[in-house]
């Protein structure tokens, strides 16, 4: 996954996340007790099926842009899988 933000009255940031390290089992389970915590309701197996999701995009659509927005003021945000 790679994250871009451009500002125009800050530094630009370019942040690649490992998909590998980012959807895991751990991570699922530290969400899920997160999102319990602030009155979410979902369990660390609905996280892992999503993130079994996320990982077989990825290897389908290797380039396949989540998001990208442009704000009017000139700021530019891009999320790539």
């Amino acid at each position: 996954m790679l994250v871009k933000v451009r500002s125009t009255d800050g530094p630009n940031l370019t942040i690649p996340i490992p998909t590998g390290l980012f959807c895991n089992r751990l991570t699922a389970g530290i969400a899920a007790k997160a999102m319990a915590q602030n009155g979410m309701t979902i369990t660390p197996e609905q996280l892992r099926k999503l993130f079994r999701c996320l990982r077989d995009c990825k290897r389908r659509f290797p380039d396949w842009v989540v998001t990208e927005v442009e704000s009017a003021d000139g700021d530019y945000v891009y999320v790539k899988l």
